[in-house]
């Protein structure tokens, strides 16, 4: 084997796996998200299942005795990764986020997701300020989130958003009123 050849085989596993490391952290942190959300649930599936895998063959392909070791030695911990990640997505990936609420600021919308786990969990709410980076795809910042709530609402103001919960069940939201500063290109 040509030593470009080998060069070429190991970006591509480190492409992989680096893909793969910024796709499990975007579904902890969304940057970037559909605006619809089936195909935020099919591109996750997809890439959730899908990119651990092409990373272990393209370490695989690298030919070298310890890349076969390597692979060798993480397929069982990846058929119970994909194994896990395919029953928790069939379990919560259709219950997951209903929009609710929405308020404009300056360009971007302030969104309000009512979150549903399924049956073991409460109904909490989520934050989010979204902005149209392209059509159909939106910039996401999470703002904050309340677990137990069933709902929120808001107002806008010059600076930002004000959080109150005046008609909700929402224990885990104690004050009366939260002002939040949002940012007008969502991250600067």
């Amino acid at each position: 084997m040509s030593q470009s050849a080998s060069s070429v085989r190991c970006r591509s596993a480190a492409l992989f796996c680096s893909g793969s490391a910024i796709f499990v952290w975007q579904l902890r942190h969304p940057i970037v998200r559909f605006a619809a959300p089936a195909v935020n649930e099919l591109l996750g599936l997809a890439l959730g299942l899908g990119l651990p895998w092409l990373a272990v063959v393209a370490i695989f392909r690298i030919g070298r005795w310890w890349s076969k070791a390597a692979v060798i030695a993480a397929v069982l911990p990846l058929l119970l990764y994909s194994l896990i990640f395919f029953l928790g997505w069939a379990m919560t990936g259709l219950l997951g986020f209903d929009q609710f609420a929405e308020a404009h600021w300056k360009g971007s919308d302030v969104r309000f997701y009512r979150t549903n786990g399924g049956a073991t969990t409460d109904f909490g709410v989520v934050i989010r300020q979204e902005r149209t980076l392209l059509p159909g795809v939106l910039l996401v910042r999470r703002i904050d989130d309340f677990y137990p709530c069933f709902s929120l609402d808001a107002i806008s103001a010059d600076h930002g958003i004000t959080i109150t919960a005046k008609r909700s069940d929402c224990s885990a939201f104690a004050d009366q009123r939260r002002e939040y500063r949002l940012k007008p290109f969502v991250y600067f």
